[in-house]
């Protein structure tokens, strides 16, 4: 058996307190957690019971932290574990806390897609976009169900051309740089291909 001997409130959170056992500093706890458990100082605990304290504890701090992170911006799973292990919490933790955010629907991949997806098109092309989904951890199957209309996506590289192109010539070194332009937000080469020739033409409109 150990004894607590000290239970003092952290300086820059007073949700967390700095737990001593035997003299010596054991863990940092959520308050709340001490509250449930009923430590105190001077009682007497085996080792499961800091265990169990230690565990309830970082959940709670982990999963609060997290809400906090998610209330900025919507994340992708893979977002949620780089975040909770940029911040030290356990691989146990990590595991239940992202089940706990799935099970509220704080976290769900398939809606980000659909979200993120409906966003960018308007300026981005589907290329571009699938590759930002793979970085951000959406895995391959959920991105290779992404779909951008057709016409969408010709609507969005036309609107992105007249502007980049607004007040230059079209001579062959601005469409070389128009083209690579394109392409690098990502629109399929078929669409570039037609937007460029267009210009060359010094046609104002799709056929």
């Amino acid at each position: 058996m150990a004894t607590i001997s000290q239970i003092e409130i952290q300086k820059r959170n007073k949700n967390r307190v700095n737990l001593y056992v035997d003299g010596e500093f054991y863990s940092g706890l959520q308050l709340v957690a001490v509250a449930r458990l009923g430590l105190r100082e001077g009682m007497e605990v085996d080792e499961s019971q800091l265990k169990e304290a230690v565990s309830q504890s970082e959940i709670s701090y982990a999963f609060e932290k997290c809400v906090d992170y998610l209330s900025k911006s919507m994340k992708t799973t893979k977002q949620i574990r780089d975040y909770l292990r940029k911040k030290g919490f356990s691989k146990e933790v990590e595991e239940i806390v992202v089940q706990k955010l799935k099970n509220y629907r704080y976290v769900d991949d398939d809606l980000y897609t659909q979200l993120y997806t409906e966003q960018n098109s308007k300026f981005k092309g589907s290329r571009r976009i699938k590759s930002e989904l793979l970085q951000k951890g959406i895995h391959k199957e959920l991105i290779d169900s992404v779909e951008v209309e057709a016409d969408t996506q010709r609507q969005t590289a036309d609107a992105l051309a007249q502007k980049y192109m607004k007040g230059k010539d079209r001579d062959v070194k601005t469409l070389q740089k128009l083209q690579r332009f394109l392409v690098y937000r990502g629109f399929d080469y078929d669409t570039v291909g037609q937007i460029i020739s267009r210009y060359r033409k010094n046609e104002d409109d799709w056929d």
